[in-house]
């Protein structure tokens, strides 16, 4: 593993101010932002175009939900890694999307050093298999 791979990476999040906030932090680790998306319309069709090596993809937001838009990134690349973003608590739900596919879930809800520890140990995880 080189020191210079940047994974290439997507953000879906409907909250301006939390994809500015994750872009900080996921260029702090050592990843290439390639694309932003609002809505998860928006991020599968930036996904396809992209084919990046991580979508951090929030699970509420308008248009095409989180959940809806896993299903289409996953039917266009079953190796596709995902990481949810998630204010819901609902153990059901984020059980669901993970048998559904993604890779990992991050609470918006975490402690921050938590968070960030949780993040970068991701990120790590997709470093290694470039």
């Amino acid at each position: 593993m080189s020191g210079d791979i940047k994974p290439r990476v997507i953000l879906v999040d409907d909250d301006e101010s939390i994809r500015i906030w994750m872009k900080g932090l996921l260029v702090a680790l050592g990843c290439e932002i390639v694309g932003e998306a609002g809505n998860g319309r928006d991020g599968v069709e930036l996904f396809k175009k992209e084919r990046p090596d991580l979508v951090m993809l929030d699970i509420q937001m308008p248009e095409v939900g989180g959940a809806m838009a896993l299903e289409y990134i996953l039917a266009a690349d079953p190796e596709a890694r995902v990481i949810l973003l998630t204010s819901v608590e609902s153990l059901e739900f984020i059980n669901e999307r993970m048998q559904a596919g993604a890779h990992y879930y991050l609470s918006k809800h975490a402690p921050l050093d938590e968070f960030k520890a949780a993040l970068e140990e991701q990120i790590s995880k997709v470093k290694q298999i470039l």
